[in-house]
């Protein structure tokens, strides 16, 4: 039942790429913009999701295991977090302060995620609106 919505959604993907190469008003600037944000907002999630992770630098880890400074940032154990979707590290204490990590990425991914869909969208559009089109 898993494997449905992953093909539904690749279908939905190649008729919304190949209605957004074949749109006649879109100027060329705009067509490409998917194919250099979508592996640009890759990296930024892969950058998010291993935002809180210690194996590189455990002692300059971003998610120290003991506080440097009681009471500073949070009191007690610390717990590194990353959410998939939406894409999200941060650090929670015990005591329930929570330190994002990675807010610019953030921002970066929603605005690259911005610029792959809203082409994808118009190239959908005119995927559905003209159909024919596709058929060049």
């Amino acid at each position: 039942m898993t494997l449905l919505p992953v093909f539904v959604v690749l279908v939905v993907g190649c008729v919304a790429l190949r209605g957004l190469l074949v749109h006649p008003l879109l100027p060329l600037w705009v067509r490409t913009t998917v194919f250099w944000s979508v592996p640009l907002g890759a990296l930024t999630w892969v950058f998010i999701m291993a935002a809180d992770d210690p194996v590189l630098f455990p002692e300059t880890a971003p998610c120290p295991r003991e506080p440097y400074l009681e009471g500073v940032i949070g009191s007690g154990k610390v717990t590194g977090v990353s959410t998939p979707f939406p894409p999200r590290a941060y650090c929670v204490w015990e005591d329930g302060t929570v330190y994002d990590l990675a807010p610019r990425a953030e921002f970066l991914f929603w605005v690259f995620f911005a610029l792959t869909v809203v082409p994808l969208g118009a190239g959908l559009w005119h995927a559905v609106r003209h159909p024919r089109s596709l058929l060049r």
